[in-house]
């Protein structure tokens, strides 16, 4: 009896064993497929930028009047009140604790956000949303540029300056783009905290409408004839193509720098109470850098 007991112990104990190690590689397998750090798919940026001096028709109808201004170059006062790379306007109030000044300067003179969220099933290709804040400025109203259409009931076709029909105009409150983005990135550099890649170049393209915020005066010196206002419409969009490289410090910060080529079409700003209209249409070279928050 007890010579039975001791043969089956020695029997079943090496059972017990294996089972023992194949349990605790099972174990040990699902803890390191826990502990490695999964590509992080949603990237949450903003952004400050440049964007460069533009040309544009203007077709500017009011009452029986009806006029094209071709060729007018406009500015973009990118940095302005900053007139530098680094915002003034936030380390300034900052440093002097003026904390709601401070925030003001995210907002502008440029500035940008987005939401780009990465397939898990193909981490290279990415859907997300984009908002950019980029301005207009007449500066030069004395501009000679030739003019043509009907004004007064007769038609004109002569070179004469922008302030012989409009004093002041700009969209410097925004052209404001909204649109969905597609983007394609590179992952470069893999690491074992950063499995998608330290450094990943990508290229982007986005389409939506354009909110344009117009002020306008025009050379009839009258209040009714000026306009600061919002115009959203069917006709206002744009369409862009950015190139770019994004640099990941960590598994949840990185930065990056791109560079974008946007079309604005803006055929709906409508001023003097809807009688009046201004069309314009232009590309617009941009230069943006910004932070990544990774998640």
């Amino acid at each position: 009896m007890g010579f039975s007991v001791e043969c089956r112990m020695r029997l079943i104990s090496p059972f017990r064993a294996v089972s023992l190690i194949l349990a605790g590689l099972a174990v040990s397998g699902c803890a390191s497929r826990i502990a490695a750090p999964r590509p992080t798919l949603n990237y949450l940026e903003y952004n400050r930028g440049k964007s460069f001096p533009t040309r544009s028709d203007l077709q500017l109808d009011w009452n029986a009047h009806s006029l094209h201004l071709q060729d007018v170059h406009f500015t973009d006062d990118s940095f302005f009140p900053d007139n530098f790379i680094i915002p003034n306007a936030f380390l300034r109030p900052l440093i002097q604790l003026r904390f709601s000044d401070a925030l003001k300067a995210f907002t502008e003179p440029y500035y940008g956000y987005r939401l780009i969220h990465f397939f898990r099933s193909n981490p290279r290709i990415g859907l997300g949303i984009e908002f950019t804040h980029h301005k207009l400025f007449l500066n030069d109203p004395n501009q000679p540029v030739r003019v043509s259409g009907t004004y007064e009931g007769k038609p004109m076709d002569q070179s004469l300056s922008v302030n012989a029909f409009i004093d002041y105009l700009s969209v410097s409150h925004g052209v404001n783009h909204l649109n969905l983005i597609v983007t394609y990135r590179w992952l470069l550099s893999p690491t074992i905290a950063i499995p998608d890649g330290r450094w990943q170049p990508y290229v982007a393209a986005g389409f939506g409408p354009a909110f344009p915020h117009l002020e306008l005066k025009l050379a009839e010196d009258a209040p009714e004839w000026s306009e600061y206002a919002y115009r959203s419409g069917p006709r206002n969009f744009n369409f862009s193509f950015g190139i770019g490289t994004r640099c990941k410090f960590s598994p949840h910060l990185g930065a990056y720098l791109e560079y974008k080529f946007s079309y604005s079409h803006l055929h709906d700003m409508h001023f003097y109470g809807g009688a009046g209209n201004l069309a314009m249409e232009f590309v617009t070279h941009h230069l943006m850098w910004g932070i990544s928050l990774i998640f």
